[in-house]
């Protein structure tokens, strides 16, 4: 520890988000910066660390990866797990343990830990400090060398270095649902609303939109609270989340410096016969061949698939911009269906409600939405393949069409904001907002911004996968080094 730099007047930071994103920024620059830092993380709700994904105070609402797969600081990858020991919440909490022995912590239990992480570090050796603004940033602009940002509750922040971190935006209906029919008292239209969602009466008729791991989370807590109606869950391309790799003794489990080292290390062989620059169509036939591979030895598809997953954040930028555009809008959807699997707890409970006919998933279309005279809400679907519609009606309908970063920039004031004085653009592939390898913003005339960063979802565009704790977390890792340099810290 250099003791002078506490006589060092601290260069000021603002966090706009306090979700996984901003915290992990906070923790991980405080912990590397050698002089002090005045970090202020500008978040509405009363903690800071859970977000929109790990606030949900459902018992049934787990993480969909293990507890070694969860850490704020890379340098600290086993912390969430000692968190989890020290407070004895197995003795709590012991459904956590999956078939397997592996771990599936409540998304609470993770949003409390990222709470007391960055309590841990609010007050730093080096003089460094974390501050939480319970407010909400409504405009954001440079002034001079600075950044500046002004607050619902009248605050101005300046700042050497503006960190958005507004993770995704809120899900919306689709289209079909006009305005009359979204602000029925039978339509919820955030999933978050969970006292919603229990008060819908248990012989209700219920429809969920969407298949992927939010409605299994909804539909977790319908069943667990007693529901009795039949619930239909239905998406366009009926795409569910793939389970966990079932645990197998002769299947020998990764560390978690070999996880860090392979998404670190180099890509393996199948992936670099694709060509540089590669293909789509070259990477997907050299994944199914290695799969095919795999399975001639025993081994299962999640191999090869995990390979590409990790190094992903490499490949994506040799990929040229029209691959980028064809993958976010034909291949997406699939790759998410692998990529973000289901926790044990919750397949069993949704699967078990299935085979009893409590739960029917269909592959389906909404064709048209409207309102009857008793309050239930009529539904025209088509099925994938089928020529005709047909008609079905519901007691209540729950929003479970997912997260979409690029939709922030449209809702987000600040975000707007932003995009109103070109400090920040929308990247190439439409998908959420540009930056460099540093996570820098470029701006409309494809300036690079060094005091405005951005991090998490909204960089998917630019990096491919920015969803999973464990890829944003160290993105941000490898984005301190410019980050200090902006700041003027050794």
């Amino acid at each position: 520890m250099n003791n002078a730099s506490n006589t060092l007047p601290p260069r000021c930071v603002t966090i706009i988000g306090g979700g996984f994103s901003g915290a992990s920024a906070a923790v991980q620059l405080v912990r590397t910066s050698p002089v002090p830092l005045a970090i202020t993380i500008v978040e509405p709700r009363p903690e800071v660390g859970g977000g929109l994904a790990h606030s949900a105070d459902d018992p049934d609402h787990r993480l969909n990866g293990t507890t070694f797969q969860h850490f704020v600081d890379p340098e600290d990858p086993e912390s969430f797990s000692r968190w989890c020991t020290e407070r004895g919440l197995l003795h709590q909490d012991p459904g956590a343990v999956a078939p397997g022995g592996s771990l599936f912590m409540r998304r609470k239990d993770f949003g409390a830990f990222v709470a007391d992480t960055v309590r841990a570090h609010a007050a730093w050796p080096t003089g460094s400090t974390i501050h939480h603004l319970q407010d909400v940033v409504t405009d954001a602009s440079a002034a001079g060398g600075t950044m500046e940002v002004r607050t619902q509750g009248g605050r101005v922040l300046s700042s050497d270095m503006l960190i958005v971190a507004t993770g995704n935006a809120l899900p919306r209906l689709p289209a079909e649902f006009d305005a009359r029919v979204s602000a029925s008292a039978a339509v919820v239209t955030l999933p978050s609303d969970l006292e919603r969602v229990r008060a819908i009466p248990k012989s209700a008729r219920v429809l969920v939109l969407g298949t992927g791991l939010t409605a299994l989370d909804i539909l977790s807590t319908l069943l667990r609270s007693g529901h009795e109606g039949v619930i239909t869950a239905v998406s366009r391309r009926g795409l569910r989340p793939s389970p966990q790799r079932p645990p197998s003794p002769t299947q020998r489990k990764i560390s978690v410096s070999e996880l860090l080292a392979r998404v670190e290390g180099p890509v393996a062989p199948f992936i670099l016969a694709a060509g540089n620059p590669p293909t789509l169509r070259r990477l997907l036939r050299a994944l199914r061949e290695r799969i095919r591979e795999i399975e001639a030895t025993g081994d299962l598809w999640y191999t090869p698939y995990d390979e590409l997953r990790d190094v992903f954040w490499q490949v994506w930028p040799t990929l040229p911009l029209r691959e980028k555009i064809r993958f976010v809008k034909r291949l997406r959807p699939w790759w998410e269906a692998y990529r973000f699997r289901s926790p044990p707890q919750n397949e069993a409970l949704v699967r078990a409600a299935e085979a009893r006919g409590r739960v029917v998933f269909q592959t389906t279309r909404i064709r048209s939405v409207a309102q009857e005279p008793d309050g239930c809400i009529r539904v025209v679907l088509q099925d994938r393949g089928g020529p005709s519609e047909r008609v079905a009606s519901f007691d209540a309908v729950i929003n479970c069409t997912g997260l979409d970063a690029a939709a922030g920039a449209r809702d987000n004031p600040v975000l707007a904001a932003l995009l109103r004085q070109g400090l920040v653009s929308v990247d190439a592939t439409g998908v959420g907002l540009a930056v460099d390898a540093g996570c820098r913003a470029i701006g409309a005339d494809g300036r690079v911004h060094d005091g405005l960063r951005i991090i998490g979802p909204p960089t998917n565009g630019a990096f491919g996968d920015q969803v999973g704790a464990p890829f944003i977390a160290m993105r941000i890792r490898r984005a301190l080094p410019s980050m200090h340099e902006t700041l003027g810290t050794p």
